[in-house]
């Protein structure tokens, strides 16, 4: 079936294109509640550890890089918002159910590691 061919009676055609700001992100979590309006917000985020804002570094006599003098920056994980979204109930349940089908559907593809018979001391 080509893009000139019509659907069949009683079907509808989606197109699906890539927005102009498309792009595919890690997602490590989420935070998010409901909107004033009932609706609700989520922010997918990536985590990882803060990077240091300035580092001092010793210059070896061969003009190389030698040990790190000193650090700073801030002390922990970083999350950055990827993305917020709005969403209806409704929208927020058929991405539940499309997620934990999915989840399932790897799970079950994955091929069970084997157990350790080591006891852990």
């Amino acid at each position: 079936m080509t893009e000139d061919t019509p659907p069949k009676p009683g079907t509808i055609r989606f197109f699906y294109e890539k927005g102009k700001y498309f792009r595919v992100a890690h997602v490590d979590g989420v935070i998010g509640g409901l909107t004033p309006t009932r609706e609700v917000f989520l922010s997918v985020y990536s985590q990882r550890v803060a990077l240091p804002q300035t580092i001092d570094q010793q210059i070896t006599p061969d003009g190389k890089l030698g040990a790190v003098v000193d650090t700073k920056g801030k002390n922990g994980i970083f999350r950055e918002m990827e993305i917020g979204l709005i969403m209806t109930p409704e929208v927020a349940n058929q991405i539940a159910d499309f997620l934990t089908q999915h989840a399932r559907a790897a799970q079950k593809s994955v091929a069970p590691q084997p157990q350790s018979t080591e006891k852990i001391q």
